[in-house]
């Protein structure tokens, strides 16, 4: 077990209690409505670039910003559609679950949203994959995450 080894001085506890006293305030202001919505805005456009890059999109973080905005962009089809797919769950997905509560049908009817009209293979869109695939850059190869084999896939979204 972790047993770390430092002493609590006047010093750290008036930093401490300066820290918890920050945090506080931080978690109990108001946040402006305004900057509220533009800090939602810009964290669904990092995150849709973010999660379509892994997946080997080729769209920069300004280009996935000109989409968000209804902004044409040149781009592959593909790249541009996976990039709406995504921007379009992540701006609805409290509208794509029920009563807090996510369940597998969710998950499903989510993956079918965000791969729709990008895959190759059409009926694999909003259902579980029935070949091993790796999470990488599609153009150079380089592999970034191997998840688990397809049969254990089921499972472990059951479990979530």
């Amino acid at each position: 077990m972790f047993k770390p080894k430092f002493k609590y001085t006047n010093q750290t506890i008036k930093l401490l209690t300066r820290i918890s006293a920050a945090r506080e305030t931080i978690l109990n202001s108001p946040l402006i409505p305004k900057w509220s919505v533009t800090l939602r805005q810009e964290a669904i456009i990092h995150s849709a670039h973010a999660s379509t890059s892994i997946e080997g999109n080729r769209l920069s973080l300004e280009q996935v910003s000109e989409l968000a905005r209804g902004r044409e962009i040149t781009a592959t089809r593909r790249d541009k559609q996976e990039v709406l797919n995504y921007l379009d769950v992540l701006k609805n997905i409290i509208n794509l679950i029920k009563d807090n509560f996510i369940t597998e049908k969710d998950i499903l009817n989510i993956h079918r949203m965000v791969t729709k009209n990008t895959l190759d293979n059409l009926t694999d869109s909003g259902v579980y994959r029935n070949r091993y695939v790796v999470v990488g850059n599609r153009f150079t190869g380089e592999v970034f995450f191997r998840p688990p084999q397809n049969q254990e896939v089921p499972g472990l979204v059951k479990n979530l």
